[in-house]
C-alpha cells in the first residue's frame, strides 16, 4: 500500500528543461562526461568549490523563476492532499531554488509536502539513498510504502536502492538518461512503472 509519494522537481513537478545545462557546464568547465554536483565535489581547492556552487545556484535560481508546472502536476499534488497521503520533495538542488520555481504554482505550495529534501540537507545527493530514506522516516511510513517518481535514472536508483516502489516519467521522450549510469558509477534500475506525464499518476495509484 502506498502511503506518500516522494517527487523529484525539475522536470517532474516542472517542465523540464528550463535549465541550459550547456551553458551551465560551460560556465564551470565541467566536461560533458561528469556530473555537476561531483565535479564541483572533486575541484582540488574549497575557493574552487566555493566559487563554482556559486555558479551553479545562479543557474539553478535563474531557471527556477522560468520554470513552470508540469502537465497534471499541481491536479496530483492537490489530489493526494485531499485524499490524506504525505507528500515530500526530493531533489539535487538548493532550497531556494525550489521555494522559487513553486511561486509559479497556482494550487500548491510549500506548505503542501511534509518534506523538501535538498542538496543541502544531510546525507549524500541522489543516486544514493539516503534522502528517501529520510524522507519515509519524516513522512512516517517504511520506504516500501513510499513511491518515488521522477524523470532521471537518478531518481529510480535512489529509490531502488531505498527499497521503494519508483515511477519514471518521461515527458513525452524515449529513454532515461542512461549514459549517466556509467558516470554516476550507480548499478543500472528498472522503475517499477513507467507513464509519460504525471496525469497518469492518479489513475496509477487508483484513487
Amino acid at each position: 500500500m502506498i502511503r506518500a509519494v516522494l517527487f523529484d522537481f525539475d522536470g517532474t513537478l516542472t517542465r523540464p528543461d528550463s535549465l541550459d545545462f550547456g551553458a551551465l557546464r560551460r560556465a564551470l568547465g565541467c566536461p560533458p562526461s561528469a556530473m555537476i554536483l561531483e565535479y564541483i565535489e572533486a575541484l582540488p581547492g574549497q575557493e574552487e568549490r566555493t566559487k563554482a556552487h556559486g555558479i551553479l545556484s545562479a543557474f539553478e535560481l535563474a531557471a527556477a523563476r522560468a520554470s513552470v508546472p508540469n502537465p497534471g502536476a499541481e491536479e496530483a499534488v492537490v489530489l493526494l492532499r485531499d485524499r490524506g497521503i504525505g507528500r515530500g520533495i526530493l531533489t539535487r538542488n538548493t532550497l531556494a531554488s525550489i521555494r522559487e520555481s513553486l511561486k509559479n504554482f497556482r494550487a500548491v505550495s510549500e506548505a503542501d509536502f511534509a518534506v523538501i529534501h535538498t542538496r543541502e540537507s544531510p546525507g549524500r545527493p541522489k543516486p544514493h539513498p539516503d534522502g528517501v530514506i529520510e524522507a519515509a522516516r519524516r513522512l512516517g511510513v517504511k520506504t516500501a510504502e513510499l513511491l518515488v517518481v521522477g524523470d532521471f535514472i537518478f531518481d529510480i536508483a535512489a529509490g531502488k536502492a531505498a527499497g521503494a516502489p519508483t515511477v519514471l516519467v518521461t515527458n513525452g521522450r524515449a529513454g532515461t538518461g542512461s549514459g549517466a549510469w556509467a558516470h554516476a558509477k550507480v548499478e543500472a534500475a528498472v522503475p517499477d512503472y513507467t507513464i509519460e506525464s504525471l496525469s497518469e499518476l492518479v489513475p496509477l495509484l487508483e484513487l
